[in-house]
């Protein structure tokens, strides 16, 4: 009814509740039980023995009986908490020999998101697309996570996890009809290894990578698919895998993905990804992005560079111009730098262009390849306005950059509008980048991190209203980094953390393990040479600096000045005044940098820092200098 609390109970993870938006303190775990039982049992009435077998399996106290209906009567105190006691029966309702859920459909996360499943079915794949991926983002962890392993809850999870197998298939068959063949390749690529078995995935996989012009990967994927199943269940692939490899082997158009879509089509054929939620602090890149969508319909081209950190929000930014766009009827071309494919030659072009650039990029010269690129963006252009999307093009193979590079002075009048992402602090190709950023076309866009106040928005909206202390404690954890706050909002959610006052402590607890995952990560994909530095700066604390650094590296200052450039670039450490100490961005940072030090050189580099203080604290004072 109107105006009444809204209650929404989560079990794709712990289970959790919340009234109006608000996380309801459930009790202890075996209270929580009789909940889950009660949801699992969906509309029926569930005996009181039934439930009392999920609090306590086989082995109940003398006193189950009495127990349930205290655990019964403490529920409904929590979940309606502005009720009278003879009011408390309109969530859990005394039903004959036991108990029914009184609940709307839309009330528990798993009932919305099987209904999803069956909705997007019948969907047009757009529509099945943005369906799939809103549901699937509701799930937190595995489903029914704090039941693990109990007989009561394994047949329902066990359907669950299928159900959820089958929505992250029919997800990405439906991008691969909007002709996301480029972009799914990494996504099916991490199903295949979750679950080899499952000959749906192999299936798909192998889809993507031929319509991504690599057959050769497709049919190394058919082979691996051979493989694993022999060697698993000692059985041939299905008849739809041998089908697929014969009709890939013969090159079959039936195998082709959508055509080419024309400017009539546009809006049709380019999914419609939901609004980002979360997108806080960026009403300036937002406004800005709109304003050269505007200009583009008014046949004014552009180029904007978006460029940050890792987790400061580019590809949200990237998602919400492509929404916007849609929504004007503005055609999209987009492309996904990846490291594991910069060194394909024309990757990106040829996820930005599809089948119809192979014959421009058959040609012998370089520089007639990138004039032939030019002319064939022009031709699209006088159809109708368009966007290129290329995300993390620091990523970008060489041959792809020199084109945007070549593109970017010479769009002129095309209504075209080009919007990158780079991350700062990954190697790239330099030459390319400098002279693409230095275009004065160019807009380039650097994120900030969150404030305090969008903090709290995040918070409010994962959590429920925190606490002034919740939301510091938050923001200082994650130094404004919305990634980084996403993690740690969503393992306290996992753990059905409530943000008030009293749990500052766990934040500080759990944003530790995050950060620890992020930062670790951030430095091992950087070079050697940068690692070894920042595990220097890391062991010399408060007293690093560049002379001394390099003392304890043994790397000439030159390389050691360079890597603490990529660092700083990097966001681990502060980009500070010269002379100043070194020092990261956050101590956190420090402390996870440190105990990812391998223990060998850890004891190398505390080994020859005791000989450097050792060594300076063994040399005589001269007047009026004081010994170090």
């Amino acid at each position: 009814m109107d105006g009444q609390p809204q209650l929404n109970l989560h079990v794709l993870g712990e289970l959790t509740a919340t009234r109006d938006g608000a996380v309801v303190d459930l009790g202890g775990r075996r209270q929580r039980a009789v909940l889950a039982g009660l949801v699992i049992h969906r509309d029926q009435v569930v005996p009181a023995d039934r439930l009392v077998e999920c609090v306590w399996g086989e082995q109940p106290p003398a006193n189950a009986p009495g127990a349930l209906q205290a655990y019964v009567s403490h529920l409904r105190r929590r979940l309606e908490p502005d009720a009278t006691a003879r009011q408390r029966e309109g969530v859990i309702a005394r039903a004959g020999p036991g108990y029914v859920l009184r609940l709307p459909p839309d009330a528990v996360d798993a009932w919305t998101f099987e209904a999803a499943v069956e909705s997007a079915a019948g969907e047009s794949p757009v529509e099945a697309a943005c369906t799939l991926d809103t549901a699937l983002k509701a799930w937190r962890g595995p489903a029914y996570a704090d039941y693990a392993g109990e007989a009561w809850v394994e047949a329902e999870c066990a359907r669950l996890t299928e159900l959820r197998a089958v929505a992250r298939e029919r997800l990405l068959a439906a991008r691969l009809e909007l002709g996301e063949a480029q972009l799914v390749i990494g996504d099916l690529e991490a199903l295949v290894k979750e679950d080899p078995l499952r000959e749906e995935r192999w299936r798909l996989l192998t889809l993507a990578l031929y319509r991504a012009h690599r057959q050769a990967a497709a049919l190394e994927a058919l082979r691996r698919a051979r493989t694993v199943l022999a060697d698993e269940l000692g059985v041939d692939p299905g008849p739809a895998l041998r089908a697929l490899e014969a009709e890939v082997l013969a090159q079959s158009p039936d195998l082709d993905g959508p055509p080419a879509a024309r400017a009539a089509d546009a809006t049709a054929l380019v999914p419609r990804p939901r609004t980002p939620d979360g997108i806080v602090d960026r009403d300036h890149e937002l406004t800005l992005l709109r304003e050269r969508l505007e200009d583009l319909a008014d046949g004014t081209s552009g180029c904007v560079l978006v460029e940050g950190p890792a987790g400061i929000g580019k590809t949200r930014l990237l998602d919400e111009l492509r929404r916007l766009a849609v929504a004007a009827g503005v055609w999209v071309r987009s492309a996904r730098s990846s490291a594991l494919e910069q060194d394909f030659e024309w990757g990106v072009v040829r996820q930005l262009f599809g089948a119809g650039v192979d014959d421009v990029l058959g040609r012998a010269e370089r520089f007639a390849v990138l004039r032939g690129l030019c002319e064939l963006t022009t031709r699209l252009a006088e159809q109708a306005p368009f966007v290129l999307c290329v995300d993390d093009v620091q990523r970008c193979d060489e041959a792809s950059l020199q084109f945007l590079a070549y593109l970017v002075p010479r769009l002129e009048e095309l209504p075209v509008l080009i919007v990158l992402t780079m991350r700062t602090g990954e190697p790239q190709h330099a030459d390319d980048l400098v002279e693409l950023v230095a275009d004065e076309t160019v807009t380039v866009v650097r994120p900030a991190p969150l404030t305090e106040q969008g903090t709290a928005a995040l918070v409010a909206d994962r959590l429920g209203r925190g606490a002034d202390a919740f939301v510091a404690t938050c923001h200082r954890m994650t130094s404004g980094n919305p990634l980084l706050l996403r993690q740690l909002l969503r393992a306290l959610a996992d753990q059905g953390v409530p943000p008030d006052a009293a749990h500052v402590d766990t934040v500080r607890a759990v944003g530790s393990r995050a950060i620890t995952s992020l930062v670790t990560l951030r430095l091992r994909r950087m070079p050697e040479r940068v690692s070894i530095v920042a595990h220097a700066v890391a062991v010399l604390g408060p007293t690093a600096d560049l002379r001394s650094v390099a003392d304890l590296a043994r790397r000439p200052e030159e390389e050691v000045a360079a890597a603490l450039d990529v660092l700083a670039r990097g966001e681990i450490l502060r980009d500070g005044q010269p002379g100043q100490p070194l020092d990261f961005v956050n101590p956190l940072v420090r402390d996870a940098i440190h105990a990812d030090i391998p223990p060998g050189e850890r004891a190398l580099l505390h080994a020859r820092m005791e000989r450097r203080l050792k060594s300076s604290s063994s040399r005589p004072a001269h007047a009026g200098v004081p010994t170090p």
